[in-house]
């Protein structure tokens, strides 16, 4: 009895105490745990409130940052509205500075170009006097360099008489025109002879000799009609009433016109004329003058006189006329004839004046 009653004691005894240290032991393990999760909420608190700051502060440098940019934004608009008025104002005051040099220059240029056109209408004058110029030249040069050759003679007190003009059809290598030209002189089509029977009565016209230069009787003075109808020259007289007695009584000088781009035409008829003049006797009557073309350099019309040693000593040439002073030894050149000089830019040249 007294085993069993010990045992029963026994064990409750041990169940008690079970009992009684679950119970402790859950309060203290509860007690930890509380004390970790306020220390976490505490800690949560404390980075919370610290991030609320980080917040706060970005929030305000932001606003710092938007006022100040906008500060900046409106002094560049500032400044760029002043920048603007005064580029403005400069630009304004330079345009008003540049068109007042322009209207200086204007009126400078105007003065100096009355000035010199005086000065070219001036001083030529006399220098011609009793003299007569017929003017030889192909059709299609620039007229406007003609028509200026023609006002420089006329206000030298020269006797400007007219223009043969040459046709492009003026060419012995034009079957046709050679046998107009065979039949107008009654000789065989394609002979030489009908080159140098047509040269000989240019030459002879140009210089109002008046003689017959072949067996049909035709007389220099008839000549250039049927070449005219023929439709291979055209003679423009400056003078309605100038004939061919008052050429003849003048001394006629010559004035070969021409440019690169009718260089077939210098050297079939022009050259042979120039030394069918020279072969003449005729020295110092006349002069060949280049104009500038757009198409070349200039320089082949007047060297093929100036590199021939009989042409050159007798006639003179000109290679710039398109300028106040070529114009001016233009005039003093031809005043000299029958003293022969050979003026221009060209290396080939003289000089520009007579030395």
């Amino acid at each position: 009895m007294i085993n069993l009653r010990y045992h029963i004691v026994s064990v409750v005894a041990v169940f008690l105490a079970l009992g009684i240290g679950l119970a402790l032991g859950s309060t203290f393990v509860d007690s930890i745990l509380v004390n970790e999760l306020e220390d976490q909420v505490n800690e949560f608190k404390m980075g919370r409130d610290e991030a609320i700051e980080i917040k706060d502060q970005a929030v305000a440098d932001k606003k710092s940052a938007q006022e100040e940019s906008e500060v900046l934004r409106s002094k560049g608009l500032k400044d760029k509205q002043s920048h603007d008025t005064e580029l403005e104002d400069l630009r304004r005051s330079s345009v008003e500075e540049i068109n007042a040099i322009r209207d200086e220059r204007d009126a400078g240029i105007e003065s100096t170009t009355l000035t010199l056109d005086s000065i070219e209408t001036l001083m030529p004058r006399g220098h011609l006097e009793g003299t007569s110029w017929t003017i030889v030249a192909p059709t299609g040069i620039d007229l406007l360099a003609m028509s200026e050759i023609r006002e420089i003679l006329t206000r030298s007190d020269g006797d400007y008489l007219g223009t043969l003009w040459m046709r492009p059809t003026m060419s012995f290598q034009n079957l046709e025109t050679s046998a107009a030209l065979a039949d107008l002189f009654s000789v065989e089509p394609g002979s030489a002879e009908v080159l140098n029977l047509t040269i000989s009565h240019v030459a002879s016209w140009l210089t109002a000799n008046e003689k017959t230069e072949s067996d049909s009787g035709l007389l220099v003075d008839e000549f250039i009609e049927p070449l005219t109808d023929l439709g291979l020259v055209r003679y423009d007289r400056f003078r309605a009433s100038t004939t061919f007695d008052q050429v003849a009584s003048t001394g006629n000088r010559i004035i070969f016109l021409n440019d690169v781009d009718h260089m077939d035409l210098h050297e079939e008829i022009v050259i042979p004329l120039l030394q069918e003049l020279s072969g003449r006797g005729h020295q110092g009557v006349g002069a060949v003058i280049e104009l500038a073309s757009e198409s070349s350099s200039i320089g082949q019309v007047v060297n093929k006189v100036r590199n021939d040693l009989d042409l050159a000593e007798d006639w003179s040439t000109f290679d710039e006329v398109d300028t106040l002073e070529g114009r001016l030894g233009l005039v003093i050149g031809l005043s000299r004839l029958p003293e022969v000089g050979h003026y221009g830019k060209l290396p080939t040249a003289e000089g520009r004046f007579p030395r």
